[in-house]
């Protein structure tokens, strides 16, 4: 510590001296000191600026995050009221479908409870952010599964509501009832001995007994086709059923509908009489598939 300075020597190749410097011990220390300092610093301002990096990456991760977050979010939002109203017509569609199987409707298949929103229209239910990201990563193929099993359900509701329809259109246009309040057969389908000439001929349909006057009403839905005189088979009136089904009424004394009407099961379309071939008031009713003459009482059931 006596010595203040250090000398240094320096030599050139050939061992001769060239230069001699004096330094000071105290320049040494202040020169060493400066130089820890400056590398303090620079591993100091290393370090924050490493470590600013990464929070700054995280930080853009998590902006990232959420920013796709509100976009699913929205997206859903946009697309819960195609889900409700799909759910709902779907829903619709089996209480519809249960109505017309003759069952009544099932309230379980209405018991379909609004989605919750809060005071500004959104979902009341937001995931919080402890929300695990797999989960909402899961969420849209979620809806879309939903939407997938709403959109198959409507289908097929729809195709039965439409086998339902077809069903009870069938039904209606069948002639299942007495076109007359007297059920008196004085002659059935099948082959009979003409009344008239005698022979044996295929009888087309059924003689039903009853006075002249009588009302005749449309076993089923259907249209009229024909109202008018036709040969032996006196006034006539002809309704079309669909499905290839016709009912004809023979022997009227009195047409109340017109060709082109739209007629109900039960609406008085005649009067029975005697009119044509005939040996007295009667109605003679044909039930025809397709041009075919069938049993009527194989309709009949009431």
């Amino acid at each position: 510590m006596k010595n203040q300075r250090f000398v240094l020597l320096i030599t050139d190749s050939a061992g001769q001296w060239t230069r001699r410097l004096a330094i000071r011990r105290r320049s040494i220390q202040l020169f060493v000191g400066a130089v820890a300092v400056a590398i303090l610093a620079a591993v100091s301002m290393t370090t924050h600026a490493l470590l600013r990096y990464q929070e700054a990456e995280e930080t853009a991760t998590i902006r990232e995050e959420n920013q796709r977050l509100t976009t699913t979010l929205a997206s859903l939002q946009a697309k819960l009221p195609d889900l409700q109203h799909a759910t709902l017509r779907a829903e619709a569609g089996f209480a519809q479908i249960w109505s017309k199987s003759g069952l009544g409707v099932e309230p379980s298949l209405l018991a379909v409870g609004p989605i919750e929103r809060d005071a500004t229209g959104q979902l009341s239910s937001v995931p919080s952010s402890n929300v695990l990201q797999a989960e909402w990563i899961a969420l849209p193929f979620e809806v879309e599964r939903i939407e997938q099993d709403a959109t198959r359900t409507q289908h097929t509701s729809a195709e039965l509501l439409e086998y339902f329809h077809d069903a009870q259109r069938l039904l209606q246009n069948t002639p299942s009832v007495w076109p007359t309040t007297n059920t008196f057969i004085t002659s059935p389908f099948g082959r009979r001995r003409d009344p008239i000439s005698y022979d044996w001929l295929m009888h087309k349909g059924l003689d039903i007994g009853g006075q002249t006057g009588m009302d005749i009403r449309a076993p089923a839905d259907g249209i009229v086709i024909y109202a008018a005189h036709r040969g032996g088979y006196g006034q006539t009136v002809v309704l079309h059923h669909g499905f290839g089904l016709q009912t004809h009424f023979a022997h009227l004394s009195r047409f109340r509908v017109h060709i082109g009407d739209r007629i109900r099961r039960g609406q008085v379309i005649a009067e029975m009489g005697s009119t044509g071939k005939s040996t007295g008031p009667h109605l003679h009713y044909e039930v025809r598939r397709a041009g075919r003459p069938l049993d009527p009482q194989r309709f009949i059931l009431d």
